[in-house]
């Protein structure tokens, strides 16, 4: 008898599915926008209709309908826009799949600090989604955005800052967790993509937007927003962004083109692999960043009569890729420090780790302006191992 009281007692300790939640009780948010609005935010969730992608063929063509529905709502805070959603739908929203969190600039520039707080609190999202601002528009308005390639919008704008940043360096891929990061580390200052609509949000949110061979509007990435904490400060260009990415060991692949000085040809070269290897030496008491990095490039286009038949022209196009890679770095760091001063490249969490008593004497001698003093040295090594299936252009040839 004795040995059957456990066994009669342990089922009232099992909770069973006190809280589950029907697949057709629940409205997936993928995606959340976040504007500035007079009482505190505006919220807009990009919800996705499931009867418009069950049906989902081979050609991507689905049921016909638009494949998501937007939901905007005015609330002094961010979670109370979670609750208004039952009053204008009969399912409740679930955040356990956003892909892309995208905030309005004007909120930006205010900061995020206590913004981003119900989301990192949540039990409810994956913290591997990613940020965005919303470039000279609203987050609302990126969210009405309707995608002809990708059905779902916000797997169009994940998925392209996921291959973008990859292929041309001009992005910066950042989650969550990782601005949330960068935002709180000593030494170093968060980035985030910008995205902006080419032609009328109005119009991008209209079926015939996805039915045409050229969009009424469309979503592209345009520029990197810096900030300092959680606020924004302002914009990178397309040169700044690579330099930045250069420095910071994140470029797998990026395309520039170099002027041939003895015929005037362009001659485009393509980075297969980089590393950029970062070291903190300590010179009479004081920091110096030295940056190197390899590189592995191939010629992808010849514009013009160039000979690439010679070691010595390789061996030239090599130095004039180092000498590019060396400018886009120093430029970065030049304007960023002289536009913004603030450590998005990390250097002072860099000298924090390897010498913390010296970045506390930094700190103390410079506080915040350390950047504008801190030496720091430029190193490019590049090989050139392909030239493609011909070694001259065969313009020479062509007779007019």
């Amino acid at each position: 008898m004795t040995t059957c009281i456990p066994l009669l007692v342990l089922p009232m300790l099992l909770s069973g599915c006190w809280e589950r939640k029907e697949l057709n009780e629940l409205a997936f948010v993928l995606a959340l926008g976040l504007d500035k609005a007079e009482s505190g935010y505006k919220v807009s969730m990009q919800v996705v209709i499931p009867s418009s992608i069950t049906s989902q063929g081979a050609g991507g063509s689905g049921a016909g309908g638009v494949p998501v529905v937007t939901y905007d709502f005015t609330v002094p805070t961010i979670y109370e826009s979670l609750r208004k959603f039952n009053l204008v739908s009969s399912r409740s929203p679930y955040l356990g799949h956003i892909r892309v969190l995208v905030i309005g600039e004007e909120l930006a520039r205010e900061g995020l600090g206590e913004t981003l707080d119900v989301l990192k609190r949540s039990r409810e999202p994956r913290m591997d989604f990613f940020m965005l601002v919303a470039r000279n528009t609203t987050a609302e308005n990126v969210l009405k955005v309707l995608t002809p390639l990708d059905r779902l919008p916000a797997n169009k704008l994940f998925n392209a800052l996921d291959k973008s940043y990859k292929v041309s360096a001009k992005t910066a891929a950042v989650t969550l967790d990782k601005f949330i990061e960068d935002a709180l580390c000593e030494g170093e200052n968060p980035v985030l993509t910008g995205v902006e609509v080419q032609g009328s949000p109005e119009a991008g949110g209209e079926k015939i937007n996805i039915e045409q061979t050229i969009p009424r509007a469309r979503l592209s990435y345009n520029g990197v927003a810096v900030f300092k904490r959680a606020k924004m400060l302002g914009w990178l260009d397309d040169n700044e962004i690579v330099g930045y990415n250069y420095v910071i060991d994140n470029v797998s692949k990026n395309t520039g083109h170099i002027k041939d000085k003895d015929n005037g040809s362009l001659v485009i070269i393509e980075a297969l692999s980089t590393t950029t290897r970062r070291k903190v030496k300590i010179i009479g008491g004081e920091p110096h960043i030295y940056l190197k990095v390899e590189a592995v490039s191939n010629v992808e286009e010849v514009e013009g009569s160039g000979k690439l038949d010679s070691e010595n022209k390789i061996r030239q196009l090599e130095e004039e890729s180092e000498d590019r890679i060396i400018e886009r770095m120093r430029r970065s760091v030049e304007k960023v420090n002289e536009r913004f001063n603030a450590d998005i490249f990390g250097f002072g969490q860099s000298i924090y780790r390897s010498h913390p008593r010296i970045w506390a004497k930094l700190l103390e001698q410079n506080k915040e302006g350390y950047l504008k003093t801190l030496p720091i040295h430029y190193d490019a090594s590049v090989t050139i191992n392909r030239i493609g299936t011909i070694d001259n252009s065969f313009l020479d040839d062509i007779k007019e």
